[in-house]
């Protein structure tokens, strides 16, 4: 099985070399330890990378990212076929291709495509025509988002105040949403929970994940019916996120609310267990 350096990763994928570490350490992909504990990457982990950056550049909750992955995951092959392969995403689905066999038609926004390809014994990763990205140079919008999230992501390892600064500027210039929840999450673990709800509520149409957070925030701050709201907006987004069921079943049971207490213990072991 070929296996890949961290600079090939970064040179394959177009990220910084520090953020693949990030993201292998965050737990994307699993790389194995080479010698003197060097990050070794199989093709699948190229492939798992790439497409993480691009979902993240797209705004999609982590939730949704992570069983992207797992799904990515399952279709890949161990090394790339000769022929190359293509992959693409679309609403909630995301198919693998090998080249030329017979596509699945994708419906709803085109999150990604990408060819992998085989040139002269070097594997390359190519936008499909379809989703190559509008280049306006460095000035260009999406890829200065993703520079800026993945440099506060790469800080995350050495320097956390700078970090929550690289991710307060990733909010302030393009309104990330895992910005914002990283943002928020860093100032929550650093006591500063009231700045972190802030964070939070300057989202103007949050997502599940950034109101998840939200209501651990204020269930921390002592404001539990506000934690109730937010848990309700969260499940009202994402339905199956068995945390939020969770905190509010323990919520509502210590309000002395035992019917709507019984009805999200009763959605939270459904969703843990797998049950149908």
């Amino acid at each position: 099985m070929q296996r890949f350096g961290t600079g090939e990763v970064a040179r394959l994928t177009g990220m910084p070399a520090s953020a693949v570490r990030a993201m292998a350490r965050a737990g994307y992909v699993k790389p194995a330890r080479g010698p003197r504990s060097s990050l070794r990457f199989t093709f699948r982990d190229v492939v798992l990378l790439r497409t993480a950056r691009e979902l993240m550049a797209a705004q999609v909750p982590r939730r949704r990212l992570g069983a992207a992955l797992r799904a990515l995951r399952a279709q890949l092959p161990v090394d790339v076929p000769e022929r190359g392969l293509s992959v693409t995403a679309a609403g909630d689905r995301i198919v693998v291709h090998e080249a030329g066999a017979k596509r699945d038609v994708l419906s709803g926004q085109l999150l990604l495509a990408f060819d992998v390809r085989i040139q002269e014994g070097d594997i390359l990763l190519i936008d499909s025509p379809a989703h190559a990205p509008a280049r306006g140079g460095d000035g260009d919008p999406d890829e200065e988002c993703i520079r800026q999230f993945e440099s506060a992501l790469a800080l995350e390892e050495t320097d956390l105040d700078a970090a929550v600064e690289a991710y307060r500027a990733c909010v302030l210039r393009h309104a990330h949403h895992g910005a914002v929840a990283n943002l928020g999450r860093l100032l929550h673990l650093g006591g500063h929970i009231s700045d972190a709800v802030q964070v939070y509520r300057s989202v103007h149409e949050p997502d599940a994940d950034i109101l998840y957070n939200l209501g651990v925030a204020l269930e921390d701050l002592g404001r539990p019916r506000e934690a109730i709201d937010a848990y309700l907006r969260a499940i009202a987004l994402d339905e199956e996120l068995a945390d939020a069921h969770h905190n509010l079943a323990r919520l509502f049971q210590e309000e002395g609310d035992a019917r709507r207490a019984l009805r999200h213990w009763n959605t939270w072991r459904r969703l843990a267990t797998g049950a149908t």
